[in-house]
């Protein structure tokens, strides 16, 4: 129960703070884009993740080792998996077949797809990087 008592307190803090910032500035539409629009909910979006990452921290340094390893083993592997995928996904929306599936509510275009990609890329591209990153901090660290 300890640990998942962190991992509500970590997504109910994370919702605290995302749907704070949301009823303090109010909801804006796409005709709104400014300074306001783009850097608050960013603002909350990183409060709202180093909460959450704090409070995984205490939640993952409570468990035992068997159950340490076996997080990280899911993780590793389930996310690789998953992310693999992925891929078959990626290049069924990618070459229009959302659009095939149901031409009136899926779109093509240029644009469009662009923006599939940056999104899909950073679905990808930030674990990817994180790896990395502890990868790297965790050779550093154990010499």
């Amino acid at each position: 129960w300890a640990v998942w008592k962190f991992a509500l307190a970590g997504w109910g803090g994370a919702l605290a703070v995302m749907l704070g910032s949301q009823l303090a500035f109010g909801r804006m539409g796409a005709a709104d884009i400014g300074t306001v629009r783009v850097l608050i909910p960013a603002a909350s979006t990183a409060i709202a993740i180093a909460w959450t990452f704090a409070m995984a921290v205490v939640a993952f340094r409570r468990l035992d080792e068997f159950q340490q390893e076996a997080g990280k083993f899911a993780w590793y592997w389930g996310g690789s998996v998953g992310i693999a995928v992925s891929l078959v996904g990626y290049v069924f929306i990618g070459q229009g077949g959302l659009h095939w599936l149901d031409p009136v509510h899926f779109h093509l275009g240029r644009d469009l797809f662009r923006a599939f990609q940056y999104g899909y890329l950073l679905g990808i591209g930030c674990p990817v990087l994180g790896f990395l990153g502890a990868r790297l901090w965790w050779q550093a660290s154990k010499r």
